[in-house]
């Protein structure tokens, strides 16, 4: 078997996009829209955001597993293959909203 295979997987009870998993592992790493979401960082768990204008994401992996930060970048650079994508470190929806509000005076 390949080393870090993954595949896509939708589950409503999460409220998410996508869930990338890993064959072989309970790995999960949980895909949010922050635009069409209330998206809050849930306890126990790292995340990271994503950008491809004009939509925001946001990716969360739980800590309980000590896997899931070994694989996470693996992961979230799989799913942003698919799409154009630039991975941040910080909440972007602040800037996000910054730049869509037309300047004073115009």
């Amino acid at each position: 078997m390949k080393d870090k295979e993954f595949y896509l997987s939708a589950e409503v009870k999460y409220n998410c996009l996508d869930i990338v998993k890993m064959w072989g592992t309970d790995f999960e790493l949980k895909v949010y829209s922050l635009i069409d979401t209330d998206y809050e960082v849930a306890e126990n768990c790292i995340e990271l955001y994503g950008e491809s204008k004009p939509d925001l994401y946001a990716f969360e992996v739980s800590l309980d597993d000590g896997i899931s930060y070994d694989y996470m970048n693996d992961a979230i650079n799989w799913y942003a293959n698919h799409i154009d994508m630039l991975i941040l470190r910080t909440d972007p929806r602040a800037d996000f909203l910054e730049d869509s509000l037309p300047i004073a005076g115009n």
